[in-house]
């Protein structure tokens, strides 16, 4: 695959969609699809508009692709966003409400599957197959991923330029087993060893190097050891991370501005807020240096914020 030729390009970087979730007090996201659709798409439109004038190479969104996992949200997150509706590729990662608050506890009816891990596999086994396409994308060089069909982190990177661009999914030490009265068992890993070996390939190419995962603050830390988020932290430090992107509180944010945490140490961690509350983050990058601007969308036009240096 040919390498990109330009350094300089801009980027957009999301997160929560969560169909069918509205920033609204008698919003029910079991059932809210019209609504929800209406909403979002105006937030599309937005996004839409500003790719005339910035021309995005790509999008990044960062987990909760869905309220439930289930089928029917993930439809309606693909009709508006992935992978071509903004006009561009997207990359995207799972979140909690993707997998996780799903185990055992979200069976697909509809879809002939009453096992109550039913939403948490289909969206495993759509992550998998977004994979294998995101290698053929002309954004992809070098690519690589932890995932099989029924095994692995589902982390995956790819260069673009001179960035290195990582995606952990739900968090790095996030694992667990997904069984199935008449399908073969799902095993979920944590990324924590697929990720140094990956950041040592992208330092020896002399690649600066962002993170994407979807919760940096709340399970990550709580079902995380200490020694686990030292190690990570170490890595961050050791390899040279440049950025971190995250969502999941729905609040946009610079999560480390005064640096010092204990899991990232002082490097940046960028929020991207929600979709389903029209926030979005376009990110300028010049070489290995970036400009980040804060948009919102909910009234169809891309409102900008502020801006993030």
């Amino acid at each position: 695959m040919t390498s990109p030729k330009s350094t300089d390009y801009n980027i957009i970087v999301m997160s929560d969609p969560q169909p069918w979730r509205l920033d609204l007090d008698n919003n029910d996201p079991n059932n809210d699809q019209d609504r929800w659709e209406s909403t979002v798409r105006k937030v599309r439109d937005s996004i839409k508009l500003l790719h005339h004038e910035k021309s995005f190479a790509f999008g990044i969104i960062n987990g909760d692709l869905t309220e439930f996992g289930r089928r029917y949200q993930r439809e309606s997150f693909r009709s508006l966003f992935a992978p071509s509706p903004l006009g561009f590729n997207t990359y995207v990662g799972l979140g909690n409400h993707d997998y996780q608050n799903n185990v055992g506890d979200c069976a697909e009816p509809g879809n002939s599957d009453y096992s109550m891990n039913a939403c948490a596999r289909g969206m495993v086994f759509d992550m998998h197959y977004r994979i294998e396409e995101y290698q053929h994308y002309a954004t992809s060089e070098n690519f690589k991923a932890d995932s099989s069909e029924y095994s692995g982190s589902k982390a995956y990177s790819w260069d673009y330029g001179d960035i290195h661009f990582v995606q952990l999914q739900n968090y790095p030490t996030y694992h667990v087993v997904l069984d199935h009265w008449a399908a073969s068992t799902i095993t979920v890993t944590d990324s924590i060893d697929w990720l140094e070996k990956d950041l040592i390939q992208a330092r020896n190419r002399n690649k600066t190097i962002v993170l994407n995962f979807h919760d940096g603050n709340q399970h990550f830390p709580e079902n995380s050891s200490q020694e686990e988020l030292s190690f990570f932290k170490y890595m961050l430090e050791h390899y040279g991370v440049k950025a971190v992107f995250v969502g999941h509180t729905h609040y946009v944010g610079q999560d480390n501005l005064y640096g010092k945490s204990e899991i990232f140490g002082d490097i940046p961690v960028y929020n991207s807020g929600a979709l389903f509350k029209g926030d979005y983050l376009a990110v300028g990058i010049r070489g290995s240096q970036f400009s980040i601007a804060v948009y919102n969308g909910l009234s169809g036009q891309p409102k900008l914020i502020e801006h993030w240096n």
